[in-house]
């Protein structure tokens, strides 16, 4: 009840963009439907709901997913004719059919997203629409589905002509501007919070999950900014490369605070006074540009360069053994000079690449951005086939047994719940979202069914009576909360008011009877399939997507020691930890906090293993030897990490110590790769210091039964 006053406050109290977004959806879905009236279209009402299906609040939103909608829908009739060719006389083998293309369609979504997943998702249902309406007159398959193809082209050809009418390219490039100098005055505070190191181990967590959220928000948006932003498109390349720069410093930040402590842990007495004062430079400076983000001038960034170069000196020092102190401290000093270096040299960067995106110029960066790539969630995916296949499978039964004709029209819109809203990182959720826009919908649709459609004379009385119904669903879609809603709310309710092009006519009384029972009994179906098939246990969850980034750990050691290949392993490591960030409102379970602590801890976990393998490959001070325990070791600690059987945590971890010594004794004389010994030193620090906290979490444990799937 409570989420329908929300929804009902916002149809009364729209923001400035929610108003824009419904007149844009009003003056698209009113275009639609008088094009397919004057089309002479069969059935208008799938024009429509195309419209329900496409809106988005962005403009670029609307043309990707238009896009997909188009390959989709092609895609979807071309099965659905094969389908119906196939088998014209045979039932169960029909809807089976139809039951793993929409499974196999539904896991494509979920593995996908953006584009892609919505070209997957209109596939599995468009296919399942046109086979099962084609049903009473098979031999007229290939013209319904040229049909329903224009019938969606019609939509989406009205709803991006509008949106790019009316799209505020401007508007949506401050939008975007604003949240990087958000992200980058964030960066500032946690980067000056990680080196005073007085912060709790807490207080990091929130911080950084707070960072990573924001990161894994932006780059939702700076999918669609390539349509939404025209000038920024010569620009995409510098814009990805800005992504990446935000998730190598998140990394960063990890490894600099583990550096950090390790050597508060080791060092007895004050810092020398040359480091105290140039950290309370640092320090400074990173509150001011924590204070005034992207707009800080020019001639008060000169610090970036005059700071790093005194840490990079600072850091020759300790290369060149002037300074009188313990092998393993004189890598930490060298590493956390040289990381502090660096991070200054990043945070530069990306100013400089958000104001080359924004003036439109070249930045002076050689590197070239690269694809975040994301996390596929096989498991997830197999879970909603299987859902998408029973419930389809179970209306097909139902059909085929009762021979209710409202039976086939309720798989319609099954089809649509079980792929649709799986994309969902709540289906549940979503689904109840819906059947609270149902059941509006079968007032509204009632309402105009038996009171106001008989009276309408002409379009424009239609298009007075829809007016008030598409802003509502508009109003709905706005907002991520309240988007189920307005999907029933609109597809419902121009399912069971069907206008048709026959004059201005509609479904009549009889039919809105029936397909009112068959869309209730669909709606309560795809809730039970949601509901009873892998219900939502989000600790379990929790729990296989911290062995999924355990098994990340070891996946990375296995591939070539590249940089692309650590990218590649960071920007998936911050996607799954947005998801548990997402899961962890709803577990209310120490356990699972504790379970992304770790997780958190496994990038940089992954990150110094990686540069052992990296700075053990042909270097000079090492021995062949001693090469190979370093890869044996770093084999052996990933087979733990990934919870292998045989291997001892007790065991690894007195390798690491053992190798870190042999590494401490290199420290003798001046050479020009005494870098690498540093840097392969502290990783090796920071992976003892990981595993000697969490080794619990990778010891084996005795069985306890089968642990059940999670969604």
């Amino acid at each position: 009840m409570q989420a329908l006053l929300q929804y009902f406050k916002a149809i009364l109290h729209p923001g400035p963009g929610v108003l824009l977004f419904a007149l844009r959806t009003i003056a698209a879905g009113l275009l639609t439907l008088y094009l397919a009236f004057l089309f002479d279209l069969d059935q208008p009402k799938w024009s429509i709901m195309a419209v329900v299906i496409i809106s988005q609040p962005l403009g670029g939103m609307v043309l990707a997913r238009s896009f997909g909608q188009v390959i989709g829908t092609t895609m979807g009739a071309v099965v659905a004719v094969a389908t119906m060719a196939i088998f014209p006389q045979a039932p169960l083998p029909f809807i089976t059919t139809l039951a793993l293309w929409l499974a196999l369609c539904t896991a494509g979504g979920t593995l996908l997203r953006y584009t892609s997943s919505q070209a997957f998702v209109l596939s599995g249902y468009t296919a399942v629409v046109i086979a099962l309406l084609a049903i009473p007159d098979p031999e007229g398959t290939f013209l319904l589905a040229v049909t329903r193809v224009t019938e969606t082209l019609l939509a989406v050809a009205c709803v991006c002509v509008v949106s790019l009418l009316t799209a505020r390219p401007e508007a949506v490039a401050r939008d975007y501007f604003a949240k990087i100098d958000q992200i980058t005055k964030l960066l500032a505070t946690h980067a000056s919070a990680v080196l005073r190191t007085e912060e709790s181990e807490a207080d990091f967590q929130r911080r950084q999950m707070q960072l990573l959220g924001q990161i894994s928000a932006l780059e939702g948006v700076r999918r669609h900014l390539y349509f939404d932003a025209p000038r920024l498109r010569s620009a995409n390349g510098l814009v990805q490369l800005l992504g990446n720069q935000l998730v190598l410093l998140t990394a960063r930040l990890t490894a600099l605070r583990h550096q950090r402590l390790l050597l508060t842990e080791r060092w007895e007495g004050a810092l020398p006074e040359e480091i105290q004062r140039l950290r309370a430079e640092e320090l400074a400076f990173l509150d001011e540009l924590a204070q005034q983000g992207r707009s800080l001038s020019s001639e008060k960034r000169h610090p970036f360069t005059s700071l790093r170069q005194r840490f990079d000196e600072l850091a020759y020092r300790a290369e060149q053994l002037t300074e009188a102190m313990p092998a393993t401290l004189r890598s930490l000093a060298w590493s956390l000079r040289w990381e502090q270096a660096r991070l200054l040299q990043q945070l530069e960067q990306i100013l400089e690449l958000s104001d080359a995106i924004q003036s439109g110029r070249p930045a002076s960066s050689v590197f070239r951005g690269q694809e975040n790539p994301l996390h596929l969630d096989f498991t997830l995916a197999t879970m909603n086939a299987i859902r998408a296949f029973s419930a389809i499978l179970v209306a097909g039964l139902i059909w085929i047994e009762t021979g209710w004709d409202g039976a086939r029209g309720g798989m319609v819109l099954l089809g649509i719940l079980c792929s649709l809203m799986s994309t969902f990182p709540r289906p549940l959720l979503v689904v109840q979202s819906y059947a609270r826009g149902f059941g509006l919908a079968l007032l509204a649709s009632a309402l105009l069914q038996f009171m106001f459609v008989p009276m309408i004379s002409n379009f424009e009385m239609l298009a007075m009576l829809l007016a008030p119904l598409l802003y509502a669903v508009a109003v709905g879609l706005s907002s991520p909360p309240t988007t189920g809603t307005g999907m029933g709310l609109g597809l419902t309710t121009f399912l069971l008011l069907g206008p048709l092009n026959v004059g201005l006519g509609q479904n009549t009384a009889i039919q809105w009877f029936e397909f009112a029972g068959a869309y209730t009994c669909a709606t309560v179906l795809g809730l039970s399939v949601y509901a009873l098939i892998f219900p939502f246990r989000p600790v379990l969850r929790m729990r296989r997507l911290f062995k999924e980034n355990c098994e990340q750990v070891y996946a990375l050691l296995k591939v070539p020691a590249t940089d692309e290949n650590q990218f590649a392993f960071e920007s998936r490591m911050v996607d799954r930890l947005t998801m548990m960030l997402g899961l962890l409102p709803a577990t209310q379970d120490q356990g699972s906090r504790d379970v992304f602590e770790v997780s958190l801890g496994c990038m940089a976990l992954g990150i110094a293993l990686n540069q052992l393998r990296q700075q053990g490959q042909g270097n000079a001070l090492l021995t062949p030897a001693v090469q190979s325990q370093v890869f044996a070791t770093v084999r052996e600690t990933g087979r733990l990490v990934a919870g292998r059987p045989g291997i001892q945590a007790d065991h690894v971890i007195d390798s690491l110590h053992a190798l870190g010594d042999e590494l401490d004794a290199l420290h003798s004389s001046v050479h020009e790769h005494l870098w690498s010994v540093f840097r392969m030193r502290v990783a090796l620090l920071i992976v003892v210091s990981f595993l000697e906290r969490h080794r619990h979490h990778f010891e084996p444990l005795a069985p306890q039964g089968v642990p059940a799937l999670a969604h």
